[in-house]
């Protein structure tokens, strides 16, 4: 009975949760290690991440997207901004820390513009999600629509 109710749980978060490993995949997949593999990628890697300024701009928009996403399927976090720190937090070092050990770099955390860009996308995410929230709400008060 206990297996049945663990695998059935075990689903259950599978099920549920699925957007949210697909979109942590997609952030810690080293494109950089892809970028040396796969010439065509390559190409198109360095033409996007020219150089440090575009790295930052990569990071943030990056960032923005995913961490807009993660609140729009986990809108508990809007509420839970020390959760959702903590996991940016955690998100941005194990991405490079990803990125290090596909590079064949040491591990040093020292990459000080990729996780400006990491914090600011994922920040500009959290702040863009509550205004969106309470537009909707004021509009809804100022309409007279019941939630």
């Amino acid at each position: 009975m206990t297996t049945r109710l663990s695998r059935n749980r075990g689903l259950g978060l599978l099920y549920y949760g699925w957007p949210i490993i697909a979109l942590l995949g997609i952030l810690w997949f080293p494109f950089d290690w892809l970028s040396t593999v796969w010439p065509p990628f390559g190409d198109l890697f360095r033409q996007v991440f020219r150089n440090d300024h575009d790295h930052f701009v990569g990071h943030t928009i990056f960032f923005l997207i995913v961490g807009g996403l993660i609140l729009l399927y986990v809108p508990v976090l809007l509420s839970k901004l020390h959760w959702y720190l903590a996991g940016l937090i955690v998100a941005a070092l194990i991405q490079e820390t990803i990125q290090a050990i596909f590079g064949g770099r040491a591990l040093a955390f020292t990459d000080i513009n990729a996780f400006k860009g990491d914090a600011l996308g994922g920040i500009s995410a959290f702040v863009l999600w509550r205004v969106i929230v309470w537009l909707r709400q004021h509009w809804r008060d100022r309409v007279g629509i019941a939630t």
